[in-house]
């Protein structure tokens, strides 16, 4: 892609109302043609049912075979089967059925938090079985291993002891059998938990009651410490109060590390078991490799990544949520912040939150006017500026004269560019500190500047509405899809304006002099068509002309989206 490649000439874009009547005549044979896979989907159905009731008595006579061989097997049950991915892989997301289903291309699912129980329930069913310990101890060690299998099986098979005391579930794994976890409590104590023989009473360690407890007063964990059912409740409750970090909970014994699990919760505080089966849902969504909550304020959907990888690996996409239609990226939890990376983001935010005390004090809320200094503020997303005292035009990055900016004389963004001047002869320490910070500011202010550029095309959105009932109100011959083109061009701006934010973020790392030479100039170009396409929607509903904003919204969004694939591509020519 050369400098040449993109004129203004060539993205010249005539609309025409009638390209709104095209692409409808297919839809009938598309509806026909699913149908029809519906058909064979239900017939498929059925004979794989057949299938399976043959398969599961053929198991099971083979069964009795097979349980004298002393090897670890894996067994699979049918809803196991009915929920796993395509694929061998077995980290993959289970699937669940036409609920899993992907909605869109991206591959991405949004579903509620309470769907992904099967997901869950799918994993733990399969560690249970193929590890032969209870479901309590699975829970445990598929979350301690971030709910990867493999790693979990692998380290498991080594050295089954290690990993389950590592864990907390050693002594829930042997049977209650296991040895003292540090806990002080003598071997006679525990065979009198084992055997609850006897009328002796028991003594709590926790509220040292003086008349004890009978037998059946008392909730013991498998590592063989008991306590009073009051004291467990009290026990509980405080733990759910801690939030997510209660499912981590050890044995009340001091110095024992056995972990508590529902089983525990159920018999001394079953009111409380939703609770604690919510913060363990929630600490599968935060830890599972797949998983991730979406941002939006209040929102309890979890977008679901495809794909083998791990830890969104394969999931190069931006998830929106059909609930709350907050957009973010897959991977970091940040909003879509192409064409930088997430490992350059997070250095950036890292930089600015620790310089950016001495930005802030730079980058003051106004500026003065070059001319006569009169203090102006921002309250609009162009960056033509007028001053209202004595109505000089200037630009709100570089302070210059706009009429410097046109495109006759170098193009409407000609002050985008870094230019580090002549110091660079100066190689002490103060002059290399004072270049650097003045490199940083360069990207942060225009960085910054967008930010809030986008900031306003958002409330500008907003208010957009109520501008198409004005407009579609001053022509009576007016159809409300005739004044959606106005909310279009606002929502292309919000969408340019993050684009264009994010591209300070990335130049701010790309060393390579040529390719940013490159990337500088289509970054320029992109801004003199956002500034346009802000103008344009800006000006009063009377002197707004349709077609002109149409033009423009299509030329920057085809524009912008050949500046993100030339980054992905590498700015290669």
């Amino acid at each position: 892609m050369s400098d040449e490649d993109y004129s203004e000439e060539e993205y010249e874009y005539e609309y025409s109302d009638a390209e709104s009547d095209a692409g409808t005549d297919d839809v009938s044979m598309d509806a026909r043609s699913q149908e029809g896979e519906e058909d064979a989907d239900d017939d498929d159905d059925e004979s794989m049912t057949d299938s399976n009731n043959n398969n599961n008595s053929k198991k099971k006579a083979a069964s009795d075979n097979g349980s004298s061989n002393g090897t670890n097997k894996r067994r699979s049950t049918g809803t196991f089967d009915s929920r796993r991915r395509s694929g061998d892989n077995p980290n993959a997301a289970p699937m669940g059925g036409g609920k899993f289903d992907f909605d869109d291309g991206s591959g991405i699912r949004m579903l509620p938090a309470d769907e992904l129980k099967p997901i869950m329930t799918a994993q733990i069913q399969e560690a249970t079985e193929v590890l032969g310990v209870p479901p309590s101890a699975a829970t445990v060690l598929m979350r301690e291993h971030k709910w990867a299998k493999e790693r979990l099986f692998q380290g498991f098979f080594d050295n089954p002891d290690k990993v389950q005391q590592k864990c907390g579930v050693l002594a829930r794994c042997q049977g209650g059998s296991g040895g003292d976890e540090g806990g002080g409590e003598s071997g006679s104590s525990k065979a009198a938990k084992r055997t609850r023989a006897g009328t002796k009473k028991k003594h709590c360690e926790i509220c040292l009651d003086e008349d004890g407890f009978d037998a059946d007063e008392m909730i013991g964990m498998p590592c063989g410490h008991e306590f009073c059912e009051t004291c467990w409740y009290g026990y509980v409750a405080n733990a759910l109060e801690r939030g997510p970090l209660c499912v981590r909970e050890s044995c009340p014994q001091a110095g024992c590390k056995e972990l508590i699990t529902e089983e525990e919760v159920e018999r001394a505080a079953p009111d409380l078991l939703p609770k604690f089966e919510t913060y363990q849902l929630r600490s599968f969504v935060e830890t599972y490799g797949m998983t991730r909550w979406c941002p939006g304020p209040g929102c309890g959907q979890v977008a679901v990544a495809p794909g083998s990888g791990g830890v969104f690996a394969d999931a190069g996409g931006v998830a929106r949520c059909n609930k709350c239609e907050t957009c973010f990226c897959l991977k970091c939890g940040e909003e879509p912040h192409a064409p930088v990376t997430c490992k350059d983001l997070a250095m950036w935010q890292e930089k600015c939150r620790n310089e950016s005390e001495t930005a802030n004090w730079i980058l003051a809320n106004t500026k003065p006017c070059p001319k006569c200094s009169s203090r102006i503020e921002k309250n609009q997303g162009c960056n033509h500026m007028t001053c209202s005292s004595c109505r000089y035009e200037f630009c709100w990055i570089c302070m210059g004269d706009w009429a410097a900016h046109g495109a006759n004389t170098g193009g409407y963004y000609k002050c985008n560019k870094f230019d580090a001047g002549n110091e660079g002869d100066d190689q002490s320490d103060a002059a290399k500190a004072k270049r650097e910070l003045d490199r940083y500011l360069h990207y942060y202010k225009r960085y910054h500047n967008h930010s809030q550029a986008q900031d306003f095309a958002k409330k500008a959105l907003k208010e957009t509405e109520a501008r198409m009932v004005l407009l579609q109100e001053q022509n009576t011959d007016t159809v409300w899809t005739d004044v959606e083109f106005l909310k279009t061009a606002n929502e292309q701006l919000v969408e340019c304006r993050k684009v264009l934010k994010y591209t300070y973020c990335y130049g701010f790392y790309l060393l390579d002099a040529e390719k940013r030479q490159r990337f500088e100039y289509h970054q320029e170009m992109l801004e003199r068509f956002t500034e346009n396409l802000s103008e344009l929607s800006e000006k009063p509903l009377r002197e707004m002309n349709r077609t002109e904003v149409v033009n423009q919204t299509r030329v920057v969004d085809r524009f912008m989206k050949n500046i993100l694939e030339y980054v992905d591509n590498g700015m290669e020519d």
